[in-house]
């Protein structure tokens, strides 16, 4: 019984501190647009150095401010990419499409959505 207590103990400590980081980290985030930083960029960097997460978050955060930001929509089909998020991915390049088809960018996209679902027609290569 004593060794069930120690487990339920530690359980619960483990438990409370990442609650308690959670919530600090929930508390302390100030949006990019706030700090007069462009979030793109941040994003960018993010990005670089395999920090996915806080990228979409920062990309998330820019497009509530700005839904029409379409750079902004660009890097997060990427970070989505990176992540394997081919649900999130297929919904923003459905969302993009009119917007980029044509251009350079949408063959990346195209590409990109091949690798996560190949069988989608949204990312039939047209000749």
């Amino acid at each position: 019984m004593d060794v069930l207590t120690a487990l339920t103990a530690s359980f619960g400590l483990m438990s409370g501190y990442y609650a308690a980081r959670w919530a600090w980290r929930k508390l302390r985030y100030t949006s990019p647009s706030q700090r007069g930083i462009d979030p793109v960029g941040e994003a960018e960097v993010y990005l670089a150095y395999g920090k996915t997460r806080q990228a979409v978050r920062v990309l998330k955060d820019s497009l509530r401010d700005d839904p029409d930001n379409l750079s902004a929509k660009v890097v997060l089909l990427r970070a989505y990419s990176t992540e394997k998020n081919r649900e999130a991915y297929i919904s923003l390049a459905r969302d993009v499409q009119a917007q980029v088809q044509g251009q350079p960018v949408w063959r990346t996209i195209q590409e990109n959505g091949r690798q996560l679902d190949p069988l989608d027609p949204l990312f039939e290569a047209k000749i």
